[in-house]
């Protein structure tokens, strides 16, 4: 049984047929295209569990790709999205992350790293399209979602959660020798209301920008009533203005 199906836009037929057989040899299937129009097509026909799709491509780009499976209506819009690039700019990754990409692989990368990030992808999808199975949202339960900042990044596990525009907590704990810190994110309906930094009240955005930079770690979501987030900017919006914080102050 297939682990998940697949779909690989990529122009470089040498590079997107070891890609392909290297998944399907991990137990997915794949179909391949090497244009974005092309892609997008195939996307919409097969409604995949999982994009991947070069940045570079020879008629549009990986970004319109990406843009026009975020704004199309029904499912696919929140089909998994891996961006492969040959660069690891700052601009190209907050670009990507605009446009609503869950995963940047930067090349030379290996293929493990991209079926670990894939399977995490697919995996979480359908958790939370699960998030209901304990019943009541209002009944206590075992968290919704858990898992390791190895495999996801909270950057990816928050994009996930503003698709599919959920509401609930998300918490997130890291440790740095003996000391432990545990940031815990209020989530309303795609935006992040509050948030707290070892139980104390911090700004989102200070949150944001200390729990992206995490490497190493766990986080816990437990869905929660819909709630409206009002006038609170989307996550989209916040991780894009978090990026752009961190990258002026590498400067």
């Amino acid at each position: 049984m297939s682990k998940g199906d697949l779909v690989l836009i990529e122009d470089d037929e040498w590079g997107a047929a070891l890609l392909a057989k290297f998944l399907r040899d991990a137990g997915y299937t794949v179909s391949v295209a090497g244009t974005a129009r092309e892609g997008f097509e195939l996307v919409c026909r097969r409604l995949p569990d999982c994009v991947i799709c070069d940045v570079d491509l020879p008629d549009v780009d990986g970004f319109w790709v990406a843009r026009r499976i975020r704004t199309e209506a029904g499912d696919v819009s929140a089909t998994p999205f891996v961006f492969l690039t040959a660069t690891d700019e700052q601009a190209v990754r907050v670009q990507g992350l605009s446009v609503g990409a869950d995963v940047y692989l930067t090349k030379p990368y290996r293929h493990a790293e991209l079926v670990a990030q894939v399977a995490a992808l697919i995996g979480m999808a359908r958790r939370l399209r699960g998030l209901d199975s304990y019943g009541p949202k209002s009944m206590p339960g075992p968290p919704a979602m858990r898992g390791d900042l190895a495999q996801m990044s909270v950057a990816s596990l928050l994009t996930v959660l503003d698709m599919e525009r959920r509401s609930g907590r998300l918490k997130v704990r890291t440790r740095s020798g003996d000391a432990e810190t545990v940031i815990a994110l209020e989530i309303a309906t795609g935006a992040i209301v509050s948030a707290t930094i070892d139980e104390k009240s911090r700004p989102v955005i200070d949150a944001l920008r200390a729990v992206l930079s995490w490497k190493k770690g766990r986080f816990w979501f437990r869905g929660g009533d819909a709630r409206d987030g009002g006038d609170m900017p989307t996550i989209g919006a916040l991780l894009v203005e978090a990026m752009r914080l961190e990258d002026e102050a590498n400067r």
